[in-house]
């Protein structure tokens, strides 16, 4: 299904859960360009410690939609620490006409936005929050390459083990994701929505948005 922002979650987001169950449910490690596991193995990967923030006030605060990242880190590709050129081309491949350009790009995006490796936490609290809400119609998408918008939907059913993979991976980093920032609220949300499926217990589709 040609999806408006991506193949995939989740994450936080979670919104790379999503990309991932459009791709066919092929295993992604090869596509991967960072060190956070794409295996069906079930145990959760350790989050490596994020860039540390600049100084508040030193630096405007980034954007919280897609295509406001998208321009930020290309007019300053460096603002969101070492990550930060690889985080804009996944974001941009999100768009992609390409269906596999998008598949891979969800994998890059998710591998840097669940573990924060190298990203300035402010970058990788916008991305989640970004992907999260595209991907349950709080926010407008990018333009889609096709067709309207999709966002996620719970069902009951046996995830795919290496959606559930990433759905156990964002649970254990949520704690360390709110203290990075992610609003309460949003934590609730997300973990309400990925808790079934990192036991096994539902899936994650995809459907149209609200009002699409």
């Amino acid at each position: 299904m040609e999806v408006a922002i991506a193949t995939a979650v989740a994450a936080v987001g979670v919104s790379g859960l999503v990309f991932l169950t459009t791709a066919d449910d092929d295993r992604p490690t090869s596509a991967a360009p960072t060190a956070v596991a794409t295996t069906d193995s079930p145990t959760a990967t350790q989050a490596s410690p994020s860039v540390p923030s600049p100084v508040e006030g030193s630096a405007p605060a980034p954007p919280q939609t897609v295509a406001g990242l998208i321009a930020d880190l290309t007019a300053r590709p460096d603002a969101a620490g070492p990550a930060g050129p690889l985080l804009r081309d996944g974001l941009q491949g999100l768009v992609s006409g390409d269906e596999g350009v998008r598949q891979r790009s969800a994998v890059q995006v998710l591998s840097i936005v669940i573990s924060g490796e190298a990203l300035d936490p402010r970058y990788a609290t916008a991305t989640r929050l970004a992907l999260f809400r595209t991907m349950t119609g709080l926010a407008s998408a990018p333009s889609a390459p096709a067709g309207p918008p999709s966002c996620l939907e719970i069902r009951q059913g046996m995830p795919p083990p290496v959606v559930q993979g990433y759905a156990r991976q964002i649970v254990d980093q949520l704690p360390a994701w709110q203290a990075d920032g992610f609003p309460a609220d949003e934590t609730a949300r997300l973990q309400e929505l990925v808790t079934p499926v990192a036991a096994g217990q539902a899936t994650l589709d995809l459907r149209p948005c609200p009002g699409q």
